[in-house]
């Protein structure tokens, strides 16, 4: 406190004081009519204001906060709810929405396949991660009227075949699996070939088609079916040419085939669980 009494800060207000009080006895002596100035007056409590007014502020504020504290925690929970109300109502459309695409998807295959019958709409529960080809398990089993070699497939195509099954899931080998063997033909000129899949293919993805002859006319972008037999029923959608490549043996030529279903990535499956000529031969 005593270096303050003695430093400039301390002096110069002193003679603002002083300055200030001269002006008032001034003022006195001339009978009040002269005016102190108002750009010094405001100079001089500027700081004093703008120090009231943020004072002022803050203890409104406070003050708000503390009478109010329940009224906005009200209005907080209410928020809330409303927000959850929202989010509820979105994952219903949704939910909805799925549920409509399932079921057009099973009108359009009805319309397509007549002899078809199909189990209700199967959701992929696990993935094994130690297969390449992206084998999967499914929530429906037996009781869903599913048996083994039942082959299992989407709108867009064939997917794989169950492999193994128990009353209330079934395990699916996919068409990716050097375990599936299809018979296939391609939709343009009626090329015959049979799905041999190998990992070097598998891994990317990609089925291969096997045993073409190389006389056969047969391009890329051309799409691939099932052939049909005992297994899988005929023209199921396998997929697409991608690349063709002679075989070593300079007589064949295999076809690199794209699947028209996302294999690695599927979600929803249907299972066939009968068609015409299923289990014959």
């Amino acid at each position: 406190m005593k270096d303050f009494f003695q430093s400039w800060k301390f002096k110069v207000i002193i003679c603002i004081f002083a300055l200030v009080f001269g002006f008032m006895i001034y003022a006195a002596v001339q009978g009040g009519n002269i005016i102190f100035p108002q750009s010094i007056l405001e100079t001089v409590t500027q700081p004093f204001s703008n120090t009231a007014t943020s004072i002022s502020a803050w203890v409104e504020d406070t003050l708000d906060t503390l009478v109010n504290a329940q009224k906005y925690k009200k209005e907080n929970t209410e928020l809330r709810e409303k927000l959850n109300e929202i989010y509820e109502q979105v994952r219903d459309k949704e939910k909805t929405d799925k549920e409509n695409e399932k079921l057009r998807e099973m009108l359009e295959i009805e319309n397509r396949s007549p002899d078809y019958e199909w189990s209700a709409p199967c959701s992929v529960i696990a993935r094994n991660a130690n297969d390449v080809y992206g084998g999967f398990t499914i929530n429906r089993g037996e009781k869903d009227g599913i048996e083994l070699r039942d082959p299992v497939f989407t709108s867009t195509g064939l997917v794989g075949i169950v492999t193994e099954i128990s009353e209330h899931y079934s395990v699916v080998t996919t068409i990716l699996s050097d375990e599936v063997t299809i018979g296939a033909i391609t939709s343009e000129n009626d090329v015959v070939g049979i799905i041999e899949n190998n990992a070097e293919y598998s891994v990317e993805g990609n089925c291969v088609m096997s045993y073409i002859s190389k006389s056969s006319v047969i391009n890329e972008g051309e799409s691939v079916l099932t052939s049909g037999g005992s297994i899988f029923p005929a023209d199921m959608m396998i997929g697409t040419i991608k690349e063709i490549h002679a075989d070593s043996n300079g007589l064949t030529l295999h076809a690199v085939i794209e699947p028209s279903e996302d294999i690695l990535s599927v979600t929803d499956v249907f299972v066939i669980t009968s068609f015409d000529g299923q289990g014959t031969g």
